[in-house]
C-alpha cells in the first residue's frame, strides 16, 4: 500500500467522523478512533472535505466534587448527598449541584431513605445511567395517628416533649410566641428585700443609678424632673 493510497478516506471513516465530530473531546482523544491520522489531518478533512464546521474541542472540565463522588459510590455504594458532603468535607450545596449536572447519565437515583426520625425520604445516589427509584408512598392519617398511639402507649413523655415543641414552633410560626423585652423582664424580677433604701441624692444624681433598679424610661424622667424635696 503506498503512502498515497494509505491516506484516502473511507466512506466509513467519513461516517463515524460525522457521527463523532460534535463529540465535546479534544482532538486528540477523537484521532485515536482513527489509528495512523494525526489530529491536524482529521481537523482538515472535516473543516475542508466534509464541510461539518467548527467542532468545540475543549479542554474537559474537571471538578474535584465529582471525582470525589465517584471514588465514594465505586463498588454500587450508594449514599444521600449529605453524607457525601460530610465524608468528603465539602457544602451539600456542590454535591447537589453535581448530581443535578449528571442526573440521568452518569448518575441515577438508586433509593430513599430517613436522615432522621421525623424527617422526610432522602434520595440516595448511585453511579450509572438508568431510572429513578421512586420514593415510597406517603403514610395515611391513619397510618400516622396509629403509629402515634403506639409510640404514646410505649412512651408518653417522648410524645410530651414533641407535642411541646409542635406548640411552640407553631406559635412562632404564626407570630404569637410574644418574647419579653427588657423593661418586661426588670419588672418580672424578684424584688431583693436586702438592698439598701433609695435616698433624695438618687432621685437628683440619675448617673449612679443602676439599670438594675429602674428600667431606661424611668432614668430619662428622673434626668428631666426638679426636685421638690430637701434632704433630711
Amino acid at each position: 500500500m503506498t503512502t498515497k493510497a494509505w491516506k484516502v478516506w473511507t466512506p466509513e471513516e467519513d461516517a463515524l467522523l460525522r457521527e463523532r465530530w460534535a463529540d465535546k473531546v479534544p482532538t486528540k482523544r477523537l484521532a485515536e478512533l482513527f489509528p495512523g491520522r494525526t489530529p491536524a489531518a482529521i481537523l482538515k478533512h472535516g473543516y475542508v472535505a466534509l464541510s461539518l464546521g467548527p467542532r468545540d474541542c475543549g479542554r474537559e472540565s474537571f471538578s474535584p466534587v465529582w471525582e470525589g463522588v465517584k471514588r465514594m459510590l465505586a463498588g454500587g455504594k450508594m449514599m444521600t448527598a449529605g453524607q457525601l458532603a460530610k465524608a468528603l468535607k465539602v457544602t451539600p450545596h456542590a454535591v447537589q449541584e453535581c448530581m443535578r449536572d449528571r442526573h440521568g447519565t452518569e448518575v441515577h437515583v438508586g433509593g430513599h431513605t430517613k436522615v432522621a426520625v421525623h424527617s422526610t425520604q432522602v434520595s440516595r445516589w448511585k453511579l450509572g445511567p438508568g431510572p429513578d427509584v421512586p420514593p415510597p408512598p406517603r403514610k395515611t392519617k391513619n397510618e400516622v395517628n396509629r403509629d402515634y398511639s403506639r409510640r404514646m402507649r410505649k412512651d408518653p413523655e417522648y410524645c410530651a416533649r414533641q407535642n411541646l415543641l409542635a406548640r411552640r414552633r407553631y406559635a412562632e410560626k404564626t407570630g404569637k410566641l410574644i418574647r419579653p423585652d427588657a423593661a418586661v423582664k426588670w419588672m418580672q424580677q424578684a424584688p431583693q428585700h436586702g438592698a439598701q433604701p433609695l435616698r433624695a441624692d438618687d432621685y437628683r444624681e440619675a448617673s449612679i443609678v443602676r439599670a438594675a433598679a429602674f428600667p431606661q424610661a424611668g432614668l430619662s424622667l428622673l434626668r428631666s424632673a426638679t426636685p421638690t424635696h430637701t434632704t433630711p
